[in-house]
Parts: structure tokens; sequence; C-alpha cells
């Protein structure tokens, strides 16, 4: 046998044992509780936000530790996807009425985010923080803040799935630590709309970008004291931008902007018109997820997840609406 034969032999024999002794990442079950939640504190009648009609929604709370910081998720028909920032990932069961009716959560399940080498991310590294979450073609894009990049993973390899990250976004460096790529959302013609936090770009709006397989192009989005947090894309609705406005008197706000088809362009500035805000009495929090899906109806649920920040002064919130613009 030739020197070449041994040495594939030992390499073949090298990565089976290498399969056999890389880290598992299991998922594992936790007990979640489910609290229903009203749409308006002051008004249990209220049930429509502009195109949004609400479905229902539920406060969200374990005693697992590890459970929170919710940032970003994927709803594909009654499975829920989400990612934290502390590198986990977070899925459950949906019970969804036929007409759209969001009537709870069970089987929650918690599992971590793996690296490249098949490991859990570390926080002291700052590899862990998860910020958003979309379907990008095939794979589930996760972008992460800190040190900043986008993962792809593939759905089919489950828990053990590991990442090719894209890291060649010219400037994505230069986002400060904890303001980085913050909303994705993954349009049906390839592209990939990517948007940072706090990002600046020389003209002092919110750094951005469109991402296919060959192309990193710029794009900005018009700095406000409202910040992107995430983006979801249908091709019955467009682009669905969430944004979030904290005040230290009156707390978390939120607004969803309908984006502008054309404005999604390379070098181009989003625009489009905010229809629906949650303010006053409207629930609210630290809204950081956005999703589209499709009902047993047919019709089209939005879905929207608040990041509790680990901190007894927040909550999770998961909160569904039918996409009812008439």
């Amino acid at each position: 046998m030739s020197r070449t034969a041994h040495s594939g032999r030992a390499l073949a024999l090298l990565s089976v044992v290498a399969l056999l002794t890389a880290p598992q990442a299991d998922a594992e079950p936790i007990a979640l509780t489910a609290s229903p939640v009203q749409l308006d504190r002051e008004d249990a009648t209220v049930s429509k936000l502009g195109p949004l009609r609400f479905m229902g929604g539920f406060a969200l709370d374990s005693k697992d530790q590890r459970f929170g910081g919710l940032s970003g998720l994927i709803v594909e028909g009654n499975r829920l996807t989400a990612v934290s920032d502390r590198g986990f990932w977070f899925r459950g069961l949906l019970n969804i009425g036929v007409d759209g009716t969001f009537l709870g959560i069970e089987d929650g399940q918690l599992a971590p985010i793996l690296s490249s080498k098949g490991e859990p991310l570390k926080i002291e590294r700052g590899e862990h923080d998860a910020e958003a979450l979309t379907k990008w073609g095939t794979s589930y894009a996760v972008a992460f803040e800190r040190f900043h990049r986008i993962g792809l993973y593939d759905p089919a390899a489950g828990d053990d799935g590991r990442p090719e990250y894209i890291r060649d976004i010219p400037g994505i460096a230069k986002s400060p630590g904890n303001g980085g790529i913050e909303a994705l959302a993954g349009i049906d013609d390839g592209r990939l709309l990517a948007l940072t936090e706090e990002a600046e770009s020389k003209t002092g709006d919110i750094v951005g970008w469109i991402i296919d397989q060959e192309r990193r192009d710029p794009i900005v989005y018009p700095k406000t004291r409202w910040k992107p947090t995430d983006a979801a894309y249908h091709p019955q609705i467009g682009v669905l931008i969430l944004e979030r406005r904290f005040s230290a008197l009156t707390g978390f706000s939120a607004r969803i902007r309908l984006a502008d088809q054309e404005s999604i362009a390379p070098s181009g500035v989003i625009s489009g018109a905010i229809v629906t805000r949650f303010a006053g009495s409207i629930i609210s929090d630290n809204f950081e997820g956005i999703a589209v899906s499709q009902a047993p109806d047919g019709r089209l649920l939005v879905w929207i997840v608040s990041d509790d920040n680990f901190s007894f002064l927040q909550r999770t919130l998961l909160l569904a609406f039918l996409w009812d613009p008439d």
C-alpha cells in the first residue's frame, strides 16, 4: 500500500474520531410558563394596530436561567426557532387555531449554537451574542454582535450544525461592540438585507448592506431616535422593519416600517411608511425580533418577540398578529 493510501486511511480515521469525540449539542427540554397578555393594557377590546390584527400573545418565563434574551426568530408552520444573545437556539411548538389565533406554546427546548469548530460559542471570547435570525435560501442566517459576523447554518443538520461565516463585509469590524447587525431579512430574489443598530456612515445614517453570493453592497437607514432591531420579508407584504426607542421617562416603544421596495438597492437610502406603533397603553417592551408565517387558513401572521435582557424589569413577550391591511 502506498504512503498516500496510508495517509488517506489515517485522515479518515482521524475524521471519525473527531466526530465521535466532538461536543454534542443535543437540545434540552425546558419548562415554560406562558401567561396571556392583552394588546392594550387599559382596554381589552382593542385588537387592531394599523394593518395588524392581534391574534394573541404570551409572556414567557422559565426557571431555567439560560432562557431569555431572544433577539430573532423564524416561524415555519407551528414551529418556532429563535436565537438568544447568550448563544442558544430556542425552539418550541406553537398552538395556532385554524383562523390564526395564537393559543399557546409547548415543547420548549434550548441548545447551544455551535461555532465552525463544533463547539458552543464562548461568552468570554464575545462569540455568543446572536442578535438576528432569518431564512436565506436553504440556510438559517444568524447575525452576531461583538465579534461581528453572519453565520449560515443548515437547518437539516439540527443542533449539531456548524456555520459557514460571512465576515468579508466592508466596514463591519468598525461597528460598535453592541451596535452591529441587529436586523436581517432574506429576500426571495436571493439577497440578504443586513442593518446595524448603531454603526454610522459618513453622513450620520445607520450602516447596512445588501448581501448576495458575490457582492456586499452598502445601504443606509436614516438615523433618528428610532433604531432598527429586526426585519422580515414575505412576497405578499414586502420588507417589514421593526424599530425601537427607549426613554427613561416612558420606557420602550416600538413601530414597524413597511419599506419601499425600490429603496432597497445598492447605495440606496431605505424609506417607507410607518404602519404600526406600540406606544401609550399598547403593550411594549424591548422588541427585537419579527417574522412572518402562514396561518393554517392561508392568511399571513406577523410575530414579534422581545428580549428581556435577563432582567426582572423586562419580559419575554411573544405576540401574534394577522396581516389585515384592509
